[in-house]
């Protein structure tokens, strides 16, 4: 097993369970790649994990006490997975990366199909030792891979897309209370369905009224407006997504249920609506990927929100969200109160909610938090 040695004081993080160790906290490093030993300067053990040094992050642990990283290691991860996603249904979250102690690797199950992201070099060398593991722990009959994010690309990796075992459907069933979504696998988000949105639905859901004017931006296959329309609200909703929007109207037709569609992009589809509506959701997708470009997304946000608030009812409410780890819960606030200055309205905040158990947010790995959402009402006097 290779070794690598930590620089005095670096070691700190590792021994609070932080996987991640950079190039000059690094006082000896290997030059070739593999499963490595991390030990502090004293020689102490620290971790077990995968070496590159060719990776953006040359060292991420895996597991905090000695041992292989071999079958029985990744099957023993799997099937505790598997045991804290209990009682969740059919569809959720597997593996969460390194919230679930597996750095690198994304695991979304639909019933009988797992579709998997692979997005670091160490989980991408390991492979031939975990994929059997995870096809043990959990018995499927098929998994698709959509290992084309910017996160692998930035590790130097090429895009893999496609199955890699057994029977795959090109058209997946997703279930989610008595919604059934027709998800192609070869739609251009995530990994087919954003699950980390089901408790965010159900919240809402269960606030919409009868007769209600709802506003779904960034709506995807419609998870907000379809349950909007099954409360006997008036539902639009809007995307650039064509494919997704198909979607959306398939599940309506099949239900029985109204939405309106808008395709195009969500500021220039707001500035050109007109009317008020009870409910406005806001859910871009995920813009910052690096710490400098917080500001330019903030000021995205604050032009959103400016419009999004022009067509809020008295009294209506307002969700925005961001998956992005880099944008805190703060920056949201912030927007929020300079879109509300510039349209001289005063807000209150109803709720902020984060991401569901099957996306388990580590205490030790500040970066497995990245789903927020701001709830605001329209609080004139």
């Amino acid at each position: 097993m290779l070794r690598v040695v930590v620089k005095p004081g670096k070691e700190k993080k590792v021994r609070n369970f932080y996987p991640n160790l950079y190039r000059d906290e690094l006082e000896e490093i290997p030059k070739q790649a593999g499963v490595a030993e991390a030990v502090a300067a004293d020689g102490s053990f620290l971790a077990v994990g995968y070496l590159d040094p060719g990776s953006r992050i040359p060292f991420r642990a895996y597991r905090f006490d000695p041992g292989p990283l071999d079958r029985a290691f990744f099957l023993a991860r799997f099937e505790r997975a598997l045991r804290k996603r209990e009682g969740m249904g059919q569809s959720y979250r597997l593996v969460h990366g390194e919230a679930d102690g597996l750095p690198g690797l994304v695991v979304d199950r639909f019933g009988e199909v797992l579709v998997l992201q692979v997005r670091t070099r160490g989980m991408e060398a390991l492979r031939e030792v975990w994929f059997p593991a995870l096809l043990e722990a959990v018995g499927p009959k098929g998994v698709y891979e959509r290992s084309d994010v910017e996160a692998r690309r930035q590790e130097g990796l090429p895009e893999r897309v496609g199955a890699v075992y057994g029977e795959v459907p090109e058209v997946l069933a997703v279930e989610e209370d008595g919604l059934v979504f027709p998800i192609p696998l070869a739609l251009a988000q995530k990994t087919g369905f954003y699950l980390d949105q089901r408790e965010n639905r159900r919240l809402f859901e269960g606030m919409v009224r009868p007769g209600e004017r709802v506003l779904d931006v960034f709506s995807y296959v419609g998870g907000f407006a379809l349950r909007a329309a099954r409360k006997g609200a008036h539902a639009l909703a809007v995307d650039k997504d064509l494919e997704a929007l198909a979607v959306l109207d398939q599940v309506a037709l099949r239900m029985g249920l109204k939405v309106d569609i808008r395709h195009g992009e969500a500021l220039e589809v707001l500035r050109g609506l007109q009317g008020l509506f009870d409910h406005i959701l806001l859910d871009p997708p995920t813009l910052v990927k690096r710490p400098e470009e917080i500001p330019p997304m903030k000021r995205h946000l604050v032009d959103l929100l400016r419009e999004a608030l022009r067509l809020l009812a008295p009294e209506g409410y307002l969700w925005l969200s961001t998956c992005s780890y880099y944008l805190k819960a703060e920056d949201l606030l912030e927007v929020a109160r300079r879109a509300a200055a510039d349209r001289g309205m005063r807000l209150r905040v109803h709720g902020l909610t984060y991401q569901p158990r099957d996306h388990p947010w580590s205490l030790h790995v500040p970066e497995s938090l990245y789903l927020k959402t701001l709830i605001l009402q329209e609080d004139a006097l």
